[in-house]
């Protein structure tokens, strides 16, 4: 019977050491992220950026004047037409949102 007590104590001992390296290898993944914030927050400022850059702003501005004008101008314009129009317009106030709230002098709160 002492035999079998002590195969299955160094089974177990065996499966604990196992479990153990398998823990403290994956223990420095865990502890990665801890002083950065979360893990998608560099590509939600990288797609921050990309809308409210030049670029971004010019094709807003573009977009609203022609939606704009296509609302007031356009007589004969259907119903999804308007609707897609709308989307424009709420696209562009979406985009340059940012910089109109600047232009109010309604920015962020500032931590100090």
């Amino acid at each position: 019977m002492k035999p079998l007590f002590k195969t299955l104590r160094a089974a177990a001992a065996r499966r604990m050491a196992l479990a153990g390296a398998v823990f403290l290898a994956t223990m420095a993944d865990a502890f990665a992220s801890g002083a950065g914030g979360l893990p998608w927050d560099g590509a939600i400022s990288t797609l921050q950026n990309d809308l409210t850059g030049p670029v971004a702003t010019g094709i807003s501005v573009i977009a609203f004047l022609a939606a704009g004008a296509s609302l007031v101008f356009g007589e004969e314009l259907g119903g999804i037409a308007k609707k897609a129009l709308y989307v424009v317009l709420g696209v562009a106030f979406i985009v340059l949102g940012n910089k109109f709230l600047a232009v109010l002098g309604l920015t962020g709160a500032m931590v100090a």
